[in-house]
């Protein structure tokens, strides 16, 4: 094969491959990127076997033909590259690259090693707008559990009740949860368990030009088109836990507080937290929140009182400084509620906002006090 194309659109699409490619894999054929030169472009591809993407570059083919070369080595070789047009040619599986007055050559594997990429599905498929799946996404992955022994908890739900979409995560100990409006799944999917590192990397494709992403459902698989990259993910097998079980009802202690200046004050305290537990203790009265945590381990001590407006019956309960964090930088700027019952049960919080209350919903257990 021969062809030559721009040095720099070629290491963008070297880069976008790299995320699926493992830094650690017992299959050789795994580190590499397929390439595959005809008409005007090159296609690209990479695999973990259950995440797969393409992409392609505009080229000048004079010779089609495929292979797999070493992603990371090439991706580092044409980064350095000048800023140029640059000329590659591959005979038995050897790589020859000409850039300026440099050469480079290095050696690849026959592309009858790789894996056999999945096909697209003809189940048909829907349009999203780039902005609401990066929210939907963000703002609920972190909470995915990275407990293998419960596979469904390790995925993202997305799954949709009457007009209405939802994405969930939980890891036992937190749960968030958004919801938008309009049933796009309606005719496809009743519920798909999602992998996050799926999920993460689509995010990362959506570029500034980016206004919709294209779904498309198989039945054991799921496709992105991010523009001209297509992402194919496995789906994670069902069924997911019914986290509408362990949403509180009847919490009636209300704290209202901003957002920004919880989680300022969460983080300042925290530095002197256990740092197993990392926990901080919210003493909760109509004075004020105060926020305390102690390590023994270098004699450390933190207190800090943040303003707000509760209503209920003073309140002492501990959290771990980390979920909060997560779950508070992922509202939009201004008040949040926390709903509380005891010290040993979970907390709903949600936007102090009417209009978004229902919009973004998340739970977090609180830990045993330490004494």
């Amino acid at each position: 094969m021969k062809f030559s194309l721009k040095r720099d659109e070629f290491a963008a699409k070297l880069q976008a491959v790299l995320a699926v490619i493992s830094t650690r894999t017992t299959l050789p054929i795994l580190g590499n990127v397929l390439l595959n030169a005809e008409g005007e472009r090159v296609s690209l591809a990479a695999t973990d076997l259950d995440l797969s993407i393409t992409g392609h570059v505009a080229a000048r083919v004079t010779k089609p033909g495929v292979t797999t070369v070493p992603a990371r080595t090439l991706a580092e070789m044409v980064r350095e590259l000048p800023d140029e047009e640059i000329q590659i040619a591959v005979t038995n599986h050897r790589m020859e690259i000409k850039s300026g007055h440099g050469v480079y050559r290095m050696s690849g594997l026959s592309p009858e090693e790789f894996p056999r990429l999945p096909g697209m599905p003809d189940g048909g498929g829907i349009s999203i707008p780039a902005d609401e799946l990066q929210t939907m996404v963000q703002r609920t992955t972190y909470a995915v559990s990275n407990d293998e022994t419960r596979p469904a908890l390790n995925g993202v739900l997305w799954h949709a009740s009457g007009d209405e979409m939802h994405m969930v995560a939980t890891d036992g100990h937190r749960l968030a949860r958004v919801t938008v409006p309009g049933n796009r799944l309606a005719g496809f999917k009743d519920e798909l368990i999602l992998p996050p590192k799926a999920l993460s990397l689509v995010v990362k494709m959506v570029g500034e030009g980016t206004s919709e992403v294209i779904i498309l459902f198989g039945e054991k698989n799921i496709v992105f088109r991010v523009g001209d990259i297509v992402i194919t993910s496995r789906l994670i097998e069902g069924p997911y836990p019914n986290y509408q079980q362990v949403i509180p009802k009847d919490n009636d202690k209300l704290l209202r507080v901003d957002a920004a200046t919880l989680a300022a004050a969460v983080r300042r305290v925290a530095v002197l937290s256990n740092t197993l537990t990392r926990q901080v203790r919210f003493s909760l009265s109509h004075n004020g929140i105060e926020l305390s945590a102690t390590n023994q381990d270098v004699g450390g001590e933190a207190r800090e009182t943040v303003a707000c407006h509760y209503e209920g019956d003073d309140l002492e309960i501990g959290y771990n400084a980390h979920y909060v964090l997560d779950m508070l930088k992922n509202f939009d700027p201004g008040e949040v509620v926390f709903q509380l019952s005891t010290s040993i049960a979970a907390a709903l919080v949600h936007s102090a906002d009417e209009a978004q209350k229902d919009k973004y919903l998340c739970l977090v257990m609180p830990l045993r006090l330490a004494d």
